[in-house]
């Protein structure tokens, strides 16, 4: 793949970052402390937000993609602009060259999704879907437990997260569900590829619910969703943005970033909303957290945290169920449960949160190779399951599913078996 001219690869790959909002605010540090890349240029149609970036990264910042694009500085493009320009950015700098990570969701509609994966191609480059949390180094290696048949045949995937997604500053269009706004496009992302990959499986079906029960954040803001798969296991996915219960009781206090949450988290949230007293005011305390504002940088708050006390990311609690036990993810690592045994498997951690998304991106670019995992085509899988999810809510009808590929295990073994 790519322009087979190996010997421009020994270097660290170039990286520019398109949109720069809230998600950029958390990839950049991460790119900037990779060893095998660098940080070229930034993009974003708000002065305030280039100005802040280049004073504060030494790079250039340009308005428009094609001008971050057009030039010889950058290998790879990050899109993190707002869900409903991610086909259009990541199609225009594929037709420079350009290899791609965007943001989930992929898109907004399967055909936006086709468009992009054939613009890849054209120009022979690699489209990653990032960041979700099925990078995640336990989840991965519970994949690679299941694919070594240490619990059996998996029946059940379980993934549960209660979280304060809607009380953390919310502009209009992030709340807009035919903007690619709500949990259902913003979050589940993150549950439906963990339990893609840990089913082993191909999802047939999904059948859902989704609650929209806050006035004052009109949208999406939880969801159940059960998936039906090829294999005859079903998976299970609830969500809750709303602020309430707080799904870290139940992963050791350890949160979706790896590091301690204080039980008082979620009754801030409510508080620091509601004290804003308007979405006006609730745009502007959102907008101060991305490039531009007075605490860009600030959105996670992992920059003022002990790095020691932080843990593997925990998205919600994960627990899959086989025929012969049990794995349950926890801050470090993974607990096994057996017949008449039960044991805690340390998995090392990272020293990069991002590090697996960045280096797989990486490491392909560098070889000239395929994307292990996470292309464009399952991010297509993963986005017909999200609106799968929606659909099913607004019908109460079971949706039927036709894009769905094996994850990375799954499908090595079932090459191995055809072998």
């Amino acid at each position: 793949m790519g322009d087979g001219n190996t010997s421009t690869r020994d270097r660290p790959m170039r990286v520019g970052i398109v949109g720069l909002g809230t998600a950029s605010t958390d990839i950049v540090p991460e790119i900037l402390r990779h060893p095998q890349l660098d940080l070229a240029v930034g993009c974003d149609i708000r002065a305030e937000a280039r100005t802040q970036f280049t004073h504060r990264y030494g790079v250039p910042a340009f308005e428009t993609v094609e001008e971050l694009v057009s030039g010889k500085s950058v290998d790879a493009v990050y899109v993190a602009s707002p869900n409903r320009f991610h086909c259009e950015h990541a199609v225009i700098a594929a037709s420079y060259g350009k290899e791609l990570i965007v943001e989930k969701p992929l898109a907004l509609t399967l055909a936006e999704c086709d468009e992009m994966v054939a613009a890849a191609a054209a120009n022979g480059v690699r489209l990653l879907a990032g960041h979700t949390h099925s990078f995640d180094a336990p989840i991965q290696a519970m994949e690679d437990l299941i694919a070594d048949g240490v619990i059996g045949e998996v029946y059940m995937v379980n993934n549960w997260y209660y979280t304060d997604w809607l009380f953390r500053g919310r502009l209009a269009d992030e709340l807009d569900v035919g903007l690619g706004g709500g949990v259902v496009f913003r979050q589940a992302p993150h549950s439906v590829d963990i339990v893609r990959v840990l089913a082993a499986a191909r999802p047939v079906s999904v059948r859902a619910v989704t609650s929209s029960v806050d006035t004052a954040h009109p949208t999406h803001g939880g969801f159940v969703a059960l998936l039906t798969f090829d294999s005859g296991a079903v998976g299970n996915i609830v969500f809750s943005g709303y602020a309430h219960f707080d799904s870290s009781e139940l992963t050791f206090g350890i949160g979706e970033n790896g590091y301690p949450r204080s039980p008082d988290t979620h009754l801030a949230a409510r508080r620091r909303i509601s004290a804003l007293g308007s979405a006006d005011a609730e745009a502007q305390y959102k907008n101060s957290m991305r490039f531009g504002g007075d605490q860009a940088g600030q959105w996670l708050k992992s920059g003022d945290r002990d790095p020691s006390s932080q843990k593997h990311p925990c998205y919600g609690l994960t627990v899959v169920s086989g025929t012969r036990g049990d794995l349950r993810q926890t801050p470090d690592g993974i607990f096994r449960y057996g017949s008449g045994e039960w044991l805690e498997v340390p998995v090392a951690r990272a020293p990069l949160e991002r590090a697996a998304e960045l280096d797989c991106l990486y490491n392909a670019w560098k070889d000239d190779t395929d994307l292990p995992s996470h292309d464009g085509r399952w991010a297509k899988g993963t986005l017909e399951v999200c609106l799968a999810i929606i659909e099913s809510g607004r019908t109460g009808r079971e949706v039927s599913l036709h894009h769905q590929l094996l994850p990375r295990t799954a499908a090595a073994a079932g090459a191995g078996q055809r072998r």
